[in-house]
């Protein structure tokens, strides 16, 4: 079989608050992983221990140490900032630490429960922006139509970011954080509803859609699956007069996101090919 040449531990949603316990209080001890990517955390992080054990808390907020010989990215929806408290776990990047927070993305969306299973890395309509509120069809629909962002390309691009750090020793790029308004008590947002700052990608630099990782409703699990919002035909001439202009518009803002490292080549590509066969915008 195939020899293990480089071990990446993945945490996501409550395994990422175990993750941030385990770089920071397991990992130093017995360093069995090259790298880690920590991924839609809260501010806090696990218990060492907990009942029937003698309880062993963690502080919160719980920061990720950055004195590890081995690069640690953390990965945040805009679900997480506000609506898992991880505003609250913010730190600044370190040598061999990042923090990527990621507007239009929800903690959970539509590629994770309906385009992710049938995805297999060729597809270009996997890029395609779509209202559905069915969250886990049949079992859980929600009020709105969930959030289809760019998450997944992104979540990919930070794997091979990391794969990089640790062969290389080149790091991943750094990302301002996502932009609050003037009291920080909540995200700032553009005219169209779309975060501002953060990694920045064609969904929400050239975008078709209001996405969010807030404001859902409905049963289960639905707040964690934010939103979708197409916008209208007249917003949609406005912004792309022809279909030439919407396809420069996301050709233009997907190379920088794959020049600044946000987005894989590959996936790119499929995004620009997506906007090419589009019915989003008017021919």
């Amino acid at each position: 079989g195939l020899k293990v040449e480089r071990l990446i531990g993945i945490g996501e949603s409550q395994s990422a608050g175990r993750m941030v316990t385990y770089v920071n209080a397991v990992h130093p001890t017995i360093e069995l992983f090259d790298g880690f990517i920590v991924h839609s955390r809260g501010s806090g992080s696990s218990s060492l221990s907990q009942a029937p054990q003698v309880a062993v808390p963690t502080p919160n907020p719980s920061f990720l140490r950055t004195d590890l010989p081995e690069p640690v990215l953390s990965v945040q929806t805009e679900t997480d900032v506000f609506g898992l408290g991880g505003v609250g776990g913010r730190q600044p990047d370190a040598a061999m630490y990042r923090l990527w927070e990621v507007p239009g993305t929800g903690h959970s969306d539509a590629y994770t429960v309906i385009k992710g299973p049938v995805d297999r890395g060729d597809d270009p309509t996997v890029a395609e922006v779509i209202e559905t509120r069915d969250a886990q069809p049949p079992f859980i629909q929600c009020d709105l139509p969930i959030n289809d962002g760019p998450g997944h390309f992104v979540l990919k691009a930070a794997l091979a970011a990391v794969d990089t750090w640790i062969l290389t020793g080149e790091a991943a790029p750094s990302a301002p954080f996502i932009e609050l308004n003037a009291d920080a008590t909540a995200l700032a947002r553009d005219a169209y509803g779309n975060a501002l700052g953060g990694v920045r990608t064609p969904y929400v630099d050239a975008p078709v859609a209001r996405l969010s990782g807030e404001g859902q409703s409905g049963t289960s699990f639905c707040a964690l699956f934010g939103v979708t919002e197409l916008l209208d035909d007249a917003t949609l001439a406005m912004l792309y007069p022809s279909r030439e202009d919407y396809i420069n518009a996301i050709d233009t803002t997907t190379d920088s996101a794959v020049d600044a490292g946000f987005i894989r080549p590959a996936d790119g590509e499929l995004i620009k090919a997506q906007a090419r066969v589009s019915d989003a915008v008017g021919p």
